[in-house]
């Protein structure tokens, strides 16, 4: 999780990573808002659970709603994709503030068809945050990333930012969450957390919780 702020962003060029192309922007149904995504394999996506609340819904957004569209905003322009089933969700989670036992739980992974063709899905590394500190000692990058409302749609990486220990909090170890200062906006709730490392391969660690 992190602070809302409005940060300088890194626009897509010819040059950005190909893995980019996994991270979508996710149509929930709502006009005036909409949420991120991740590819993890080619029929199927992760995102935040909150997503499925935004505006006044009082019940979750249908899958048959979602509408993720890869690479948007960016070339080669991919067709989009519509949830068909939710494989998992981790809780029934309104948007806004989410109280902190809620943020471990604002996950859904979704299937979509069509499959995403041509687009390497991005691999998930199941680490203890040490782990992730570790790696990240020992060269690995953290890269965040999403949709975030703006005046286009299209992604957007983030400046540099850091995992925080818990510690440094003054609060208990928990790998079911983890703590970052990285700058994020309204829309890219359900983008990814990524570790990269020195060859330039991607592992997704996580996705931002709680914001909408």
């Amino acid at each position: 999780c992190a602070q809302a702020q409005t940060p300088m962003l890194q626009a897509p060029s010819a040059q950005q990573a190909p893995w980019t192309a996994a991270i979508g922007e996710l149509d929930v149904g709502n006009s005036d808002q909409h949420c991120s995504a991740v590819l993890v394999t080619p029929d199927t996506i992760v995102t935040a659970a909150h997503c499925l609340f935004l505006g006044s819904g009082q019940a979750p957004a249908s899958p048959y709603d979602l509408i993720f569209t890869p690479n948007k905003g960016a070339l080669p322009a991919l067709p989009p994709s519509r949830g068909v089933a939710f494989k998992g969700v981790g809780g029934i989670i309104h948007g806004g503030k989410l109280k902190d036992q809620d943020v471990a739980n604002d996950w859904a992974v979704i299937t979509i068809s069509p499959p995403v063709a041509g687009v390497q899905p991005l691999p998930v590394a199941e680490l203890p945050v040490s782990g992730m500190l570790q790696l990240v000692a020992s060269g690995d990058r953290l890269v965040t990333a999403g949709y975030g409302n703006g005046t286009y749609d299209e992604l957007r990486l983030h400046p540099p930012c850091r995992i925080i220990p818990a510690a440094e909090l003054g609060m208990n170890p928990r790998d079911s969450v983890v703590m970052t200062d990285c700058d994020v906006r309204l829309g890219d709730a359900g983008g990814p957390l990524l570790l990269v490392d020195g060859a330039g391969q991607p592992a997704l660690i996580g996705i931002f919780s709680g914001l909408d």
